[in-house]
């Protein structure tokens, strides 16, 4: 820099007077992080989000109908839509969705809206084994399946709690001879 530029020549000085020189990300030219994804990155998102609903409905056994029942879905094509990819999946059902899938509600949405890349179902329930179900455990899936989400959400806690007392030896009852 010449000495034309001022009495403050010591300091880093660019073409246009300014002393402190190009301030990184400030450039009119700078690449700048676009705030809405493209259509390419929301398409891929609606496809991946798609497959992970139909992997889990079907990993717990249930059927396009269960879900159209549960949330009130007019046709199966909207169901079909989601799973596919072709539609998005509506802000207002996916606490809604979170729950049928069996899912922690916050993780699902940060799934859904792309804030993660993936869903990690390992804490989530599993189904059981393969073995057939018998027709006490058949009627208590059909009331279970019939029960509203907030509904089936408590039963599931308190099926876990009663496993717990189980296996503490709890549930037990001394017999009285």
């Amino acid at each position: 820099m010449s000495r034309a530029c001022g009495p403050l020549h010591g300091l880093a000085r660019n073409a246009c007077g300014s002393e402190y020189g190009r301030v990184p990300g400030t450039s009119r030219h700078s690449a700048r992080k676009r705030l809405t994804p493209t259509l390419r990155e929301r398409q891929d998102l609606r496809k991946r989000v798609g497959a992970f609903l139909r992997k889990r409905r079907e990993e717990l056994g249930l059927s396009q109908g269960d879900i159209i029942k549960t949330l009130g879905y007019t046709s199966r094509n909207s169901v079909s839509n989601l799973e596919t990819g072709r539609e998005g999946l509506p802000a207002k059902r996916i606490y809604a969705w979170a729950d049928i899938l069996q899912v922690p509600r916050d993780a699902f949405f940060r799934f859904v809206t792309g804030e993660s890349a993936r869903l990690d179902v390992s804490g989530a329930e599993e189904p059981r084994g393969t073995r057939p179900l018998t027709t006490a455990e058949k009627e208590l899936l059909e009331t279970y399946r019939a029960l509203p989400p907030k509904y089936q959400q408590r039963l599931r806690e308190q099926a876990r709690e009663f496993e717990t007392l189980a296996r503490a030896g709890l549930g037990k009852r001394k017999s009285r001879r």
